[in-house]
């Protein structure tokens, strides 16, 4: 995937939602690392936080790295 679409490829423009530290603070969706669907989370969500995927069901931890890419884990 190219820029501008998918979890942990570039699902944003690198200063988007930071402050000084270079951490993105809330991203609005995410790309699924277990079916690869593209999830909007229309509240947002920030580092750490548990998200579902809304077509396989998979439960995810979101985490931002200190160069503000986002990466997933299954829980």
């Amino acid at each position: 995937m190219s820029g501008g679409s998918g979890l942990g490829s570039g699902s944003w423009d690198d200063d988007d939602d930071k402050k000084g530290d270079g951490k993105p603070k809330m991203r609005f969706e995410f790309d699924c690392p277990t079916c690869n669907a593209n999830n909007p989370w229309g509240d947002g969500f920030k580092d750490g936080d548990e998200v579902n995927c809304h077509y396989c069901g998979a439960t995810l931890e979101a985490r931002f790295t200190d160069e503000g890419k986002l990466k997933v884990r299954e829980l």
